[in-house]
């Protein structure tokens, strides 16, 4: 029996659409991770905003998928105000060609 594609997967055979189908994800990914360990820690946007020096809603635009100018610095200091730890994952095209 035949498997019919699906949208998405019919869509990411278009290079162009992959790409950018992968840089939302890993914006997406990066705002669900910091919102998550803001709510473990059991912190408020604001508390953690107090405890780098900035505002809640540069807390709030880093945890927005629609966000896309993080700066590494002011993650790994999020992060660490949360009690987490930052770890960045390096490798070639080939590497997470399969993820």
């Amino acid at each position: 029996m035949k498997k019919n594609k699906g949208w998405v997967s019919k869509k990411l055979e278009d290079p162009k659409f992959k790409k950018k189908f992968q840089e939302e994800s890993y914006k997406l990914s990066v705002a669900e991770q910091l919102t998550k360990l803001r709510k473990e820690s059991g912190l408020t946007q604001a508390a953690v905003a107090k405890k780098i020096g900035t505002t809640a809603s540069a807390i709030s635009r880093y945890e927005s998928v629609y966000y896309d100018k993080y700066e590494l610095n002011t993650i790994m200091r999020i992060v660490e105000a949360c009690g987490g730890t930052l770890k960045i994952i390096i490798g070639s095209k080939h590497s997470f060609a399969k993820s």
